[in-house]
């Protein structure tokens, strides 16, 4: 071929076989450059995207996926497990496919409506000897995955009325349904969303005028069926504002457009947890909780000077209500801060694994400003000591759902201290985050203290680790088609299955 077409092996092509074969056409994607310094799974994964995507669109409804080679191995160690860089590139490039195959609750319920078929493949298969592990373990391992990739487009993709709070909440709870594995509660009374979670009650006050954009809490809980075997007790966070307004500091000049992605961080966590479901660990358990408000703008909208207690007790002197994830998340933070020293006091199997607490949030523009279409993992100190973005950005690299490590300075908590005896912490000051110094990092130090959890430092008794994960920049694709919204991604839920389920 490549006597007749000096292009060839370039681009995606399709052949049509000569001579006897067990398929009419063969579709050629090449991957590029493995070898290369700064080369990654992803090139698998790139390229099994856009080859899943000819072979829907020529009607190949049944790939049989062939690799002509394996990828070059590099044998410097790389990751926390001595892993090698493609050490995955199976369970990437199926991914890729899988990703290519997919279309979100929204055009899904619009072609049944006009009784037109679903796009996608009606069977996926595999020919190949590098498989590493069984064919079981793999396939699993990809589902679950994928699945958890599923359930966080389907809730970060649709606009803000298919995925208003209350219908993410109807949604989720198809999702669970019935399931011996996760513990679903949600909380819709506005009262006890007061008492409890007063910072996301300010930010969802305007939107109380409107019934259906009412707020709803979720919390999830996952336990290892063995609670002698667990390591660690993980506790998630998700920023769930399905609609971002700004609020009284209203975003102006387009910048509204594309809000409605504001939601997936807790599209994230649902996500996380529908592998978790899938996966059943033995080696953790999982508390996670979603808010999921509206951020809206009308007469009973939060405003910059006013000054609101959090769970925690700490005055919080609100600087810009556009500011609000920040917000929306530290009471949950506060609560689980709460479990967090009630499971290590209470003396079971597994109270003395450490806590692993993590914000996820598409929380700034100074993330995609800083590292552009790359997640962002901040650490405490005690979560830093062990690890725990090191170990994220490892897992994402050989997942193909890569991470960035950032790191939480003095000055990041400083910036937010008081200047009167009026509050205890200041939420933000009155610029965007991309025209603010540190505008990724800070958040985090206002969420430590406004929680309370920067008392469980390396100093104190029980210390606790906190992980902040901005994914403004990786919950979508960095570009659009025309003037469309971007592709929603899935991210981080590879990253995150490969760090602490695997």
């Amino acid at each position: 071929m490549a006597d007749l077409d000096a292009t060839f092996g370039e681009s995606l092509q399709v052949i049509i076989p000569q001579d006897a074969q067990p398929s009419k056409r063969v579709l050629l994607a090449p991957v590029g450059s493995v070898s290369n310094d700064f080369d990654d799974v992803r090139r698998f994964k790139d390229a099994a995207y856009e080859a899943g995507l000819k072979a829907i669109k020529v009607g190949i409804t049944s790939p049989l996926i062939y690799f002509a080679d394996s990828p070059a191995q590099n044998q410097a160690d790389w990751t926390f497990s001595a892993e090698q860089d493609y050490a995955y590139f199976i369970e990437v490039t199926l991914l890729g496919f899988l990703e290519a195959s997919f279309e979100p609750i929204d055009v899904r319920e619009h072609l049944e409506r006009t009784n037109k078929p679903i796009p996608g493949f009606k069977e996926l298969g595999l020919v190949s000897s590098l498989v590493r592990e069984s064919a079981d373990e793999v396939i699993q391992k990809v589902l679950a995955i994928e699945q958890g990739k599923r359930v966080t487009k389907d809730i970060g993709s649709p606009d803000p009325e298919r995925m208003s709070p209350i219908n993410i909440v109807k949604y989720l709870e198809e999702q669970f349904k019935d399931s011996p594995h996760i513990k679903m509660t949600v909380i819709e009374d506005i009262e006890v969303i007061k008492q409890e979670y007063p910072l996301a009650h300010a930010v969802t006050r305007a939107s109380l005028a409107v019934p259906r954009h009412h707020p709803r809490f979720v919390h999830f809980e996952y336990k290892s069926p063995d609670q002698s075997q667990v390591k660690e007790n993980l506790y998630f966070v998700g920023k769930g504002v399905t609609y971002d307004t700004g609020g009284a500091d209203i975003k102006c000049s387009g910048h509204m457009r594309d809000m409605s992605r504001d939601k997936c961080g807790a599209a994230a966590v649902a996500g996380f947890m529908k592998t978790v479901e899938l996966l059943q660990p033995k080696e953790v358990n999982v508390t996670a909780g979603l808010a999921l408000v509206r951020n809206s703008i009308g007469s009973d909208a939060y405003v910059s000077d006013e000054i609101i207690y959090s769970r925690n007790g700490s005055r919080v002197l609100i600087g810009n209500t556009d500011a609000e994830g920040r917000m929306v998340m530290t009471d949950l933070l506060c609560e689980f801060k709460e479990r967090a020293v009630a499971h290590k006091q209470a003396g079971d199997a597994s109270s003395n694994a450490p806590s692993l607490m993590f914000t996820v949030a598409t929380l700034t523009g100074h993330a995609i400003r800083a590292y552009d279409g790359y997640a962002i993992a901040l650490d405490n100190g005690f979560a830093r000591r062990n690890k725990v973005s090191q170990r994220l950005f490892d897992a994402g690299h050989i997942l193909g759902d890569p991470f960035e490590i950032s790191t939480l300075r003095r000055e990041d908590l400083d910036v937010v201290q008081p200047g009167r005896s009026s509050e205890d912490v200041v939420q933000a000051n009155d610029k965007p985050s991309t025209m603010t110094n540190r505008g990724h990092q800070y958040p985090a130090g206002f969420m430590l203290i406004a929680s309370g959890l920067n008392k469980h430092g390396l100093a104190h008794d029980q210390p606790i680790a906190y992980t902040h994960l901005d994914i403004a920049g990786s919950s979508e694709t960095i570009s659009a088609v025309g003037w469309s919204l971007p592709r929603t991604t899935g991210s981080p839920i590879a990253a995150l299955t490969g760090a602490f389920l695997l």
